[in-house]
């Protein structure tokens, strides 16, 4: 009787293991892995008003006081885009994906003026703009011919962002008279954003696919609070604050020009307007290629 009793035991336990066995494989068949890289692009928002006020003050000074002009400060537009998401498919048409992702822009730019022989002046803008997404995406997919499908995805982000603002001034005349400054700031903030696109899929074999997508992304955040130095040949001076978007008027040229500027309080100078808590725009397109892998094949 009782070894009746364990052999029932173990039969049905084998059913029990048998059947979850094949549970999780039916399962594991509905995920997939998606790895991708590409260009993206990434609009600045406010962060592009250092180069704009800078270029557009310089730009009117030169015929002004008959100065050279050489370069021109730029923000970065382009860069890489880096992508990793588990797609878990709902039936043939709809999936679920999770992913992370990883983009930066960064570039260097000079601009010099110069009153030859009597002086010359030099700036160099080295802003980057660094964020790490978690996306959830939903997909609808669609077949185009026998082995190429075409999806649609949609959904929303959080997204951890890093500013970097790095501006070297420097100057020289005939006198001998020189000098320099550096300021370099860093703030990291984070928020939710969205995303939508679409794009094509070739199935190479039944665990493989090829695909391309482009994406649009919509994200901006405020309320930055940076840290970092001012250094100057004498010493290095510490500070922090609130990014401020300002537009400051010049009396020799008789025009207002945009510029950020780091504070603790609202800055209040009657040379200033539509002073308010910068904006940094994240928001853009991206262009990405990449290998889908299905498991449980």
């Amino acid at each position: 009787m009782r070894r009746k009793s364990v052999l029932l035991a173990l039969t049905v336990l084998c059913i029990f293991l048998l059947t979850t066995a094949g549970n999780a494989q039916d399962l594991l068949k509905r995920f997939s892995l998606k790895i991708s890289g590409g260009l993206g692009s990434t609009s600045g928002g406010d962060f592009n008003a250092v180069p704009d006020g800078l270029n557009a003050l310089v730009e009117d000074l030169t015929p002004f006081f008959g100065l050279t002009k050489t370069g021109e400060l730029e923000n970065p537009k382009w860069g890489l885009d880096f992508e990793g998401e588990l797609l878990f498919s709902l039936s043939k048409n709809f999936g679920l994906g999770l992913g992370v992702g990883y983009q930066k822009r960064s570039k260097e730019s000079p601009l010099e003026v110069a009153l030859e022989p009597l002086m010359r002046a030099a700036i160099t803008w080295e802003p980057a703009l660094t964020i790490i997404p978690i996306n959830l995406s939903g997909y609808y997919f669609f077949p185009i011919g026998s082995k190429m499908n075409a999806f649609l995805k949609a959904g929303i982000g959080y997204y951890f962002a890093k500013v970097n603002l790095k501006l070297r001034e420097e100057y020289e005349s005939f006198l001998g008279l020189e000098g320099w400054n550096e300021d370099e700031f860093e703030a990291k903030d984070s928020g939710f954003g969205f995303h939508g696109g679409l794009g094509i899929e070739y199935n190479l074999t039944g665990s493989i696919s090829f695909y391309a997508e482009g994406m649009g992304r919509y994200l901006k955040i405020t309320d930055w609070e940076f840290e970092g130095t001012t250094t100057y040949a004498s010493g290095v001076i510490k500070g922090s604050g609130t990014l401020w978007y300002l537009e400051e008027f010049l009396e020799a040229t008789g025009n207002y020009y945009p510029g950020l500027q780091i504070s603790e309080q609202k800055p209040t100078d009657p040379e200033y307007r539509n002073v308010r808590e910068a904006e940094v725009d994240f928001s853009g397109f991206s262009f990405r290629v990449g290998i889908r892998i299905r498991f449980g094949k």
